[in-house]
């Protein structure tokens, strides 16, 4: 019998929880998912993944669930995990401003170093969310690769794309096509399909295949989809995504950037519409909401620093845009982003005048009270869409 050829593929893996998650679904995802992954990523030492986790859930599992986190450290010690960098409190980094993206990355780093005790090369932009002008503050902090959506350009694995100041970083792109078959469960837990399908593009392109999910899939959006996984990765070559390049270096170079994220299609592009699940310009929820956070942003650039500046950034996490979009539409997790906005204002705030504080208040109760009248406008009328012209 002819040995089945093992193709390289590169999994990398995003493990997020919003700031805002109550405790008793983050207590069932870590048990559902975090915790049987991982262990049964100890019992395949062959089993190599590229895995992004949030600052702010690396926090929680620190101090909350400690097993988690000494399960992916052994897998560290044996080189089944490479980490990567990313944004501590998950925002779309193309839209908030330089400063705050340096935070966020600088952030992360210090939390990599302090609890896991590592740096990295290789960065994972929230929700692949990626702009030219977004690259100088990633080389910045010390990453020269970044994980980008598939179509920034033509490129089919990746380039080097040159900054204006001259420096290159290195973009090595996402498989969507596959990384969706396996998430949304294309292959029907069939291990064979998607083994095949992998070893065709491969074939086809000598190239190799590196997938971007999120980590919840193996397991809490799927029950028990961790097997399928480490069915799948039994039958192929993993690599992390550094070993993947070392082996399979990106050569070319392209001058070509088009801002997007790992949901944006072909249509946002045409339309000029890069981030359409977080600021859609026919959304009045999404433009009133970064209202509200620039709200915030004069405020904090007024008074410049204090015991509230989390807080502050973590008021840009993507849930909140994510669950007032066309296609994923929750109002209670709407009222939850913009109750931890106006509690934070409420505290960047408390040491001013009354007078300033009214005035403030006053501007916030505005946007808020439009946003609330919309969602309830949608709620009585079950149509989502209405959003959109």
């Amino acid at each position: 019998m002819v040995e089945e050829e093992r193709v390289p593929v590169s999994f990398i893996l995003h493990a997020y929880q919003p700031v805002t998650q109550r405790i008793e679904i983050l207590e069932r995802i870590v048990n559902n998912c975090y915790i049987p992954f991982f262990e049964n990523l100890t019992k395949k030492p062959n089993v190599r993944i590229t895995l992004n986790i949030t600052g702010c859930l690396l926090e929680l599992l620190a101090t909350k669930y400690p097993y988690v986190l000494e399960l992916i450290e052994k897998c560290i010690s044996a080189g089944q995990i490479e980490i990567m960098g990313s944004a501590f409190f998950h925002p779309l980094l193309p839209l908030i401003s330089i400063e705050n993206q340096k935070y966020q990355i600088g952030k992360q780093k210090e939390i990599l170093q302090n609890i896991l005790g590592m740096t990295s090369s290789v960065f994972f932009p929230p929700e692949l969310a990626v702009s030219e002008d977004l690259l100088p503050q990633i080389l910045e902090k010390g990453y020269n690769t970044v994980l980008v959506p598939t179509n920034i350009n033509s490129e089919p694995y990746g380039c080097n794309f040159i900054l204006d100041n001259g420096k290159s970083i290195q973009l090595v792109k996402r498989n969507k096509e596959l990384s969706n078959n396996i998430s949304f469960n294309h292959y029907n837990r069939n291990i064979t399909h998607c083994v095949l399908e992998l070893q065709d593009k491969f074939k086809a392109t000598n190239q190799p295949i590196v997938l971007a999910m999120d980590l919840e899939t193996f397991g809490e959006h799927m029950e028990e989809y961790y097997y399928y996984f480490f069915n799948v990765a039994d039958r192929i070559e993993t690599l992390t995504l550094s070993s993947c390049l070392n082996r399979f270096p990106i050569e070319k170079v392209s001058e070509i950037f088009i801002p997007s994220s790992w949901s944006t299609t072909q249509s946002d592009i045409d339309a000029l519409i890069p981030y359409p699940l977080w600021n859609h310009p026919f959304n009045p929820v999404h433009q009133l909401q970064h209202t509200h956070l620039r709200l915030l942003h004069q405020i904090k650039r007024y008074l410049l620093e204090g015991d509230w500046m989390d807080e502050y950034h973590a008021s840009y996490y993507s849930c909140q845009f994510w669950w007032a979009s066309k296609d994923w539409w929750a109002s209670d997790l709407i009222h939850t982003g913009l109750k931890y906005q106006r509690n934070t204002l409420a505290k960047m705030i408390e040491n001013l005048s009354e007078d300033s504080q009214q005035i403030i208040l006053n501007l916030s109760n505005d946007i808020i009270q439009k946003i609330i009248d919309i969602v309830s406008q949608v709620e009585d009328k079950n149509e989502h869409s209405i959003y959109f012209s």
